[in-house]
């Protein structure tokens, strides 16, 4: 065996030699404009296979459709067509179409590789899939394009919690805990983590924190009730309740990039969401242009009473 081996070295190496040879013949057969052709070639194939079918819209407002329409006239454009489709991601994720957003988000990720909104939203639209994996590559991706908008390392570290990798949400969020508006909840994620590991009282300090940052928060005061339960503490449990009680909003971290997508909205809650976010943010102006969106889709409040009185609470506090 010993005295073989040489004699494999040289032909490895002469077949590595000949491999070079061919392919340096192959680029130079293939020239820059051919190279160009065959890529926007698969570009195009790329950008079909993320157009989705128009959804049953029975129901919604006629505006929608129109919309709809015109951003999918806009795809035979070919110098249109990737912000076209970028429109008709946003569209059908605003609107709640997850199964056709991912879709679209699917194909802008590899036409438009360098743009970090696309595996984000990907991300947020396929957070609540019991797999985990589509979410977490995808706020990866969205980090390594762009490690400062802070909303992406929050969401990927609560996608790590919820699939069960504690170790690898604790890096994104002890970083958050540096900036002051993210400090709260980031604590909250270290402590929807430690309670998984049944760290229950360091959990419970964790939450505390974040409470202490932050007073105007529901989901901290009920992430709180459950680990008091643990302790068996009857009198503090009732004294969260009672807070919690009296706050009549549900406060989240304010996303910047998904509240940019309220003009292609057209439903009526996720609108009053929207503008609840941007009055709690203080951007008053902002909040009021989308309640008067909110208010021209509900229609009337015979159509929907129920949206049509909070819209009317909203903009009342507001005013």
């Amino acid at each position: 065996m010993k005295s073989r081996l040489p004699k494999q070295i040289y032909i490895l190496m002469g077949a590595t030699l000949l491999l070079g040879f061919l392919l340096a013949m192959v680029n130079q057969q293939v020239p820059d404009s051919e190279s160009e052709r065959i890529q926007d070639a698969l570009d195009e194939a790329t950008l079909i296979s993320g157009i989705p079918s128009v959804p049953n819209l029975a129901g919604w407002p006629k505006d929608l459709l129109t919309e709809l329409k015109q951003t999918h006239a806009a795809l035979s454009e070919a110098s249109e067509r990737v912000t076209a489709l970028g429109r008709l991601g946003e569209i059908y994720f605003a609107n709640g179409f997850y199964g056709e957003a991912t879709q679209c988000f699917a194909a802008l990720m590899k036409i438009a590789p360098k743009e970090p909104r696309w595996p984000y939203f990907m991300g947020l639209a396929s957070r609540d899939y019991q797999d985990k994996s589509v979410a977490i590559r995808s706020f990866e991706r969205a980090l390594l394009l762009d490690t400062n908008y802070p909303s992406i390392r929050y969401e990927l570290g609560m996608a790590f919690v919820d699939s069960g990798h504690i170790l690898d949400s604790i890096v994104h969020f002890e970083s958050l805990t540096q900036l002051k508006e993210w400090a709260p909840w980031a604590y909250y994620g270290l402590a929807r983590g430690l309670a998984i590991e049944e760290g229950y009282d360091k959990a419970l300090e964790f939450i505390e924190r974040a409470i202490e940052l932050d007073q105007d928060v529901k989901e901290f005061y009920s992430f709180a009730e459950e680990l008091m339960l643990y302790r068996g503490d009857r009198a503090k449990i009732e004294e969260v309740q009672a807070i919690k009680n009296a706050l009549s909003y549900e406060k989240r971290p304010f996303d910047l990039w998904f509240q940019g997508l309220w003009d292609c909205c057209y439903d009526t809650f996720r609108l009053l969401r929207l503008a609840e976010a941007e009055a709690l943010a203080g951007n008053r102006d902002r909040s009021l242009e989308i309640l008067a969106k909110a208010k021209l889709v509900s229609g009337s409040f015979e159509n929907d009473p129920f949206s049509f009185e909070a819209i009317e609470a909203l903009v009342g506090v507001l005013k």
